[in-house]
């Protein structure tokens, strides 16, 4: 289930359930309901709390959208790519020569993300440079 599809079904169970606890209140009156209420809470809160860890492990699974604590590229790319991180001092790297443009028409694949380190993944035409925690670098 989609992010947009739980907040919907969320959205629609909350109205449902206050409609619910307002005709109910009207019907038995307010010390019982508020017995009621305090019970029907505690649950409501425990399944909130499974659907937020639910959700969580949908994230961590899917990566989040984001790469955790890396760097990543996953395209086609018609060039040379650098990835520099953590580099203290001087970093210096030539670009090299152009390259031809994609043929016209061309789909670029899908990759997913790793998490963590650096990595490139994809139709790479030129040269790579994966620089992490070096002190000084220079690439020609």
């Amino acid at each position: 289930m989609s992010g947009r599809a739980m907040a919907w079904a969320g959205g629609t169970v909350a109205v449902a359930a206050a409609g619910g606890l307002i005709w109910y209140f009207g019907s038995v009156g307010w010390e019982k309901s508020s017995w009621v209420a305090g019970v029907a809470g505690l649950f409501v809160a425990l399944a909130a709390l499974a659907v937020t860890v639910w959700g969580l492990v949908l994230q961590h699974r899917a990566g989040g959208g984001a790469v955790a604590g890396g760097q990543h590229v996953a395209a086609t790319v018609r060039g040379s790519v650098n990835l520099v991180r953590g580099a203290e001092g001087n970093v210096r790297i030539k670009a090299g020569s152009p390259t031809a443009p994609p043929p016209a028409g061309t789909t670029p694949p899908v990759y997913a993300a790793p998490v963590g380190n650096q990595s490139v993944t994809g139709d790479i035409s030129g040269p790579v440079n994966l620089v992490d925690g070096a002190k000084d670098v220079a690439v020609e």
